[in-house]
């Protein structure tokens, strides 16, 4: 297989830079410690503005490996335990909601299994449009870092999907009070990360992020997406791994 870079540690992060840049790993670790770029790292805006990765080449004397158009990302959900749960992969938001209600169909009273169905579908269509798409146009959603879609609130929200949590709370898209299935999810389910291998939309975001990682973990600069799945599913063979958290 050819490089796929990735996040899924501090490790994983630094040698994916060092691939990126085609340098030693020991040029990203000066890089991290270099007076200017510490300096940076203490503004957000800065790290996300393109000056940041120009400081970063000048720095390196290289530039990143725009060739490279894949990297792994990280989609946060719940599973039953088996990898089998996956083996049509990752689809996208109107057919992935769909088919997750159908595998927790067992735990929806009957008499309430239609209307779970129905009322998911228009609210994915509803945030789809916000987005200015439609339902079969957008997801699956995944962060380009494991932290981000593990540990940090942004990602582990989506261990329950979105959809599914307005069927009973009232955010605006969803009318609420239909059924709280949050808490059978919870109990019955393992909360996973799936760590796929996806098309960049943004190569330089990309890196950004990697370093925003890097240079301020506890920060939200690296809770960036540079992977638009645009309804289109991830099959089987790109998932990378199936991470229990």
């Amino acid at each position: 297989m050819s490089f796929i870079p990735s996040c899924d540690n501090k490790e994983d992060a630094i040698q994916s830079l060092a691939e990126i840049y085609s340098v030693p790993v020991k040029e990203i670790e000066r890089i991290l410690e270099h007076p200017d770029i510490v300096e940076i790292a203490k503004s957000n805006t800065e790290l996300s503005s393109p000056f940041f990765l120009f400081v970063i080449s000048q720095l390196l004397q290289a530039y990143p490996r725009y060739e490279l158009t894949h990297a792994a990302y990280y989609h946060s959900t719940s599973y039953d335990g088996c990898a089998s749960w996956f083996d049509e992969g990752l689809l996208g938001s109107s057919a992935g909601i769909g088919r997750f209600i159908e595998k927790i169909s067992g735990w929806i009273p009957e008499e309430k299994r239609e209307s779970v169905v129905r009322e998911s579908r228009r609210i994915v269509a509803v945030r789809s449009g916000f987005e200015g798409s439609t339902a079969e146009g957008t997801g699956p959603f995944a962060w380009n870092t494991l932290a981000a879609a593990s540990s940090s609130e942004n990602g582990i929200r989506y261990q329950v999907p979105e959809a599914i949590q307005d069927l009973w709370g009232r955010s605006g898209v969803g009318h609420g009070g239909l059924i709280d299935l949050g808490g059978v999810i919870r109990e019955k389910l393992k909360p996973v990360v799936v760590k796929f291998k996806g098309a960049t939309s943004d190569f330089d975001a990309y890196c950004s992020v990697l370093w925003a990682y890097l240079l301020c973990e506890k920060g939200e600069t690296h809770l960036t997406h540079t992977f638009i799945g645009n309804g289109v599913g991830i099959p089987r063979e790109s998932i990378l791994a199936i991470i229990d958290v």
